[in-house]
């Protein structure tokens, strides 16, 4: 188990500033070695973080953390296995199942129209007569696009992403136009979906998204973080996201003190009325430790440590794929070449890219989960129930993003191709 002993090589290196006094320690074993360089030689300079972990048998058989969480030019504070990550799009696994509870309950069902839950007419103009359905915002097939932007502060409506002020044409035009699919047929990846699927909850519950979630889900199963960074119960973990420019790291989001939507915007908010606001697609800050756990409550069908919040089918329903890629359906940058309701397959076949699915060679099948990537952030949350396998990390301080280092084999990084292959060699 790697303890943070290159902290003071990585401020150096990527900082181009005198490092605090940290002796380096020698890694214990092979793969804390691997993982070391991963770090600091991964890309073309050394990211800022990584903290990983690789469960086996439904318990954590390895654990890594090295690098900083965040820094000031006299300081660096350790990242580690409790550190909150902004941790991307791993948020839509945990935000489906919020909405699964909802589900369950009889309140929302996934082959309804949006339209009914949202509290307003969602159609794409070019097939006005064909419902928008909730299963069609969760598997990225509802032929809505992110176009200029998909988050919104408080005090505007959703709705109004969709009104008649947006033409086709326009770059804030929020639906697929002139291609001839209709929804539910083309797999193209949407972030706003599920803004709309936050607003959904919200309506349903008539809870505040940020704050059903941390009830329903993250509460019930002990795991540190929320969606809403301004009422984080441990705001001291939270690291800073970063980008490595050519003037060093540069922070994204989440600087100290945390900055969040202002008392006054919350306080007005309607609930219901814009989902966006708390990014259910991106915007959840949770450790590696919390992942660890969320892997152990969908390998154990729904249930951890005797709280169950959702059924074993209701499980399987997230993770039985509702698109497969077949070459004419769907478009795509990353290894996705199935999706079920929130959730990607991994399985080994190939994606839009026209490269395997596959996150380390020899790979057989059997992952499923979300990556993560954003604001410099490459995150992954992937889990199988045979052997009780899970793989769960978060890689801070990527270059931009025309400077990263594709992978080898996939549509992975090269960074995340290495952890996977690293972690998966983790155990004999």
């Amino acid at each position: 188990m790697r303890q943070n002993g290159i902290l003071a090589a990585i401020c150096a290196l990527g900082l181009g500033i005198i490092a605090p006094a940290v002796a380096a320690t020698p890694a214990s074993n092979p793969t804390d070695t691997a993982m070391d360089a991963i770090l600091t030689q991964g890309e073309s300079r050394p990211l800022a973080a990584i903290v990983a972990m690789r469960l086996h048998r439904g318990r954590v058989a390895y654990s890594y953390h090295g690098g900083f969480a965040r820094r000031t030019d006299n300081a660096s504070v350790p990242a580690g296995p409790d550190t909150l990550f902004r941790i991307a799009s791993v948020s839509k696994l945990v935000t489906t199942i919020g909405l699964m509870e909802l589900v369950e309950r009889g309140r929302v069902s996934l082959d309804a129209d949006a339209s009914d839950y949202l509290g307003f007419r969602l159609r794409n103009p070019d097939f006005a007569d064909q419902p928008i359905t909730v299963r069609m915002l969760l598997n990225h097939t509802s032929t809505i696009v992110d176009a200029d932007r998909y988050t919104l502060p408080p005090e505007q409506k959703v709705a109004d992403l969709f009104g008649p002020a947006h033409r086709v044409g326009q770059p804030d035009y929020h639906f697929a136009h002139g291609a001839g699919h209709p929804p539910g047929t083309w797999f193209e990846y949407c972030n706003l979906c599920y803004g709309l699927i936050g607003t959904i909850i919200e309506r349903v519950s008539g809870e505040r998204f940020d704050r059903y979630q941390q009830a329903h889900v993250l509460g019930p199963l002990g795991i540190d973080g929320g969606y809403n960074i301004a009422e984080l119960r441990h705001p001291d973990r939270l690291a800073t996201l970063y980008r490595d420019m050519p003037s060093g790291y540069v922070p994204q989001v989440d600087t100290q003190p945390p900055k969040g939507w202002s008392p006054a915007q919350l306080a007005s908010y309607v609930v219901g009325s814009n989902g966006t606001a708390f990014s259910p697609q991106g915007g959840l800050r949770v450790s590696v430790a919390g992942l660890a756990r969320l892997a152990r409550f969908m390998q154990q069908g729904g249930t951890l440590d005797g709280t169950r919040l959702l059924s074993a089918h209701s499980v399987q329903q997230m993770e039985t794929p509702t698109w497969r890629y077949d070459c004419h359906d769907g478009t795509c940058p990353y290894p996705i070449a199935s999706y079920g309701l929130g959730m990607i397959q991994l399985t080994g076949q190939p994606d839009p890219n026209g490269r395997p699915s596959a996150p380390y060679r020899g790979y057989h099948g059997g992952l499923r989960g979300h990556l993560g990537d954003a604001y410099g952030l490459h995150s992954g949350f992937w889990y199988e129930t045979a052997n009780g396998d899970a793989f769960v990390f978060a890689a801070d301080g990527y270059p931009d993003e025309d400077a990263i280092t594709p992978g080898a084999y996939s549509s992975f990084t090269r960074v995340e191709e290495q952890i996977f292959t690293t972690l998966a060699g983790a155990v004999p």
